[in-house]
């Protein structure tokens, strides 16, 4: 998979340098890049502080968990060389699109920790991160400590 992934961006490279000539190319190359690192700063800070304001409401902050791996994800791809994964990690910082891949991520995540056996939810709500999952895939209900959140979180 990553072979063609390498052959795909090496060829609508070569195709885009047809068109516009090897310097733009270059050049657009590189602004991609530095786009990617910006909007990687900016969409990251944001989601840590959607983060923090989901934790400080007495929530584990899910959604902003998986916008964070979406977020990096799409940086990475930005700072990679190519245009076309410089389109898909664009799309990945964009809100709408993270959240229509978000429940796909989340899905993707949850089966991955179940079959590793690690205790990791990704719902929303108040969390018994502690608990193992039972064998419907939800997590039993706990009451929140003294600062609302999970008992196991407090500290």
């Amino acid at each position: 998979m990553f072979l063609a992934w390498v052959v795909l961006e090496l060829y609508v490279m070569v195709q885009v340098a047809g068109v516009i000539g090897a310097l733009p190319t270059v050049l657009a190359v590189v602004a991609i890049s530095l786009a990617g690192a910006w909007l990687l700063k900016v969409e990251g800070l944001g989601v840590l502080r959607r983060m923090q304001r989901t934790w400080q409401g007495g929530e584990l902050p899910a959604d902003e968990a998986v916008d964070g791996i979406l977020v990096s994800t799409g940086g990475v791809l930005m700072l990679v060389p190519g245009f076309v994964s410089g389109a898909v990690g664009l799309l990945l910082m964009l809100p709408p699109v993270r959240a229509v891949v978000r429940p796909f991520t989340r899905s993707r995540l949850r089966r991955r920790f179940q079959r590793h056996g690690t205790t990791a939810v990704f719902t929303t709500g108040v969390y018994d991160v502690g608990s193992r999952l039972s064998s419907d895939g939800t997590v039993p209900p706990t009451s929140p400590g003294p600062h609302g959140r999970p008992p196991e979180l407090e500290a």
